[in-house]
């Protein structure tokens, strides 16, 4: 009998271990990709606020029990992995690049040209970022990068893409690779737009959409503004248009401590089981 019982509790163990380290890397979290704040940034582009950093990661926790940061690291090694990383949300403070000839946004790294050789991915995969007034030159990545060289799929992954032009009407080859990589919704903004009020507009959006509860066409309104600019008036959109009005952010936090305690229950009613 007791030789059962230990190798029932090995096994009992053992299973919980893998469940956990299962369960652990695949759990859904949320990202904030902040290039904006980057070191590696000049002084003339690096636009830095903690206080926005720090109401977004605490909004964030209330849905999810992970929350990863990306700055210095904001690379493009790691926009090759971001599709595959299990990320439910996204918050992605960027600087973008027009492409005036092929009509996309190239979203920027924070990776200096020249920092590394990238020779492994062509003209069209990799690009150059012309930040203005900035004297480098940043790797910034292209729908074709996202296409053909980010590993994996996005699953049911809403993206807030905090760039200027990041939804500008005739340059939608950007959101729809993201959204043909399995992104459910992208969140960004029509024309440009000054880094106060994208700041603050998109802490309202997430307010909205994390303690209200609101759907992403609810908040979005709220949040929508115009807001003035140098190039005229932006707003904030989502794309696509049709059924991503009435999606919400589900609480991934209380589904994950939900299936943790009914796992640990049925493993305690094996455990302490009389053998017949």
């Amino acid at each position: 009998m007791w030789a059962v019982v230990a190798t029932a509790a090995i096994l009992i163990a053992a299973t919980l271990l893998v469940y956990s380290y299962t369960y652990q890397q695949s759990q859904p979290k949320a990202a904030i990709i902040d290039e904006l704040s980057s070191s590696q940034l000049s002084s003339m582009s690096r636009r830095q606020n903690q206080t926005f950093i720090t109401e977004a990661q605490e909004l964030l926790h209330e849905r999810f029990s992970e929350v990863d940061y990306y700055s210095d690291n904001a690379t493009v090694d790691n926009y090759k992995t971001l599709a595959s990383s299990g990320y439910k949300l996204i918050i992605w403070r960027v600087h973008s690049a027009l492409n005036l000839n092929s009509k996309y946004i190239a979203i920027c790294s924070s990776e200096r040209f020249g920092s590394k050789n990238y020779d492994q991915y062509s003209n069209d995969q990799l690009t150059l970022c012309n930040i203005t007034d900035d004297p480098y030159l940043y790797f910034a990545i292209t729908p074709k990068f996202i296409e053909e060289s980010m590993d994996g799929k996005f699953e049911d992954t809403v993206i807030i893409l905090m760039s200027c032009n990041g939804l500008k009407p005739e340059y939608g080859k950007t959101a729809e690779a993201l959204i043909q990589k399995g992104a459910k919704i992208l969140v960004s903004w029509d024309n440009w737009i000054e880094s106060s009020d994208n700041d603050n507009a998109i802490t309202l959006l997430l307010q909205h959409l994390i303690v209200q509860n609101s759907t992403i066409g609810e908040a979005v309104g709220v949040a929508r503004g115009p807001y003035p600019s140098i190039y005229g008036p932006s707003e904030l959109i989502y794309y696509p248009h049709t059924d991503a009005a009435n999606y919400r952010i589900p609480d991934y936090r209380k589904d994950n401590v939900a299936a943790v305690t009914g796992f640990a229950g049925a493993a305690y009613y094996v455990k302490t089981k009389e053998p017949d």
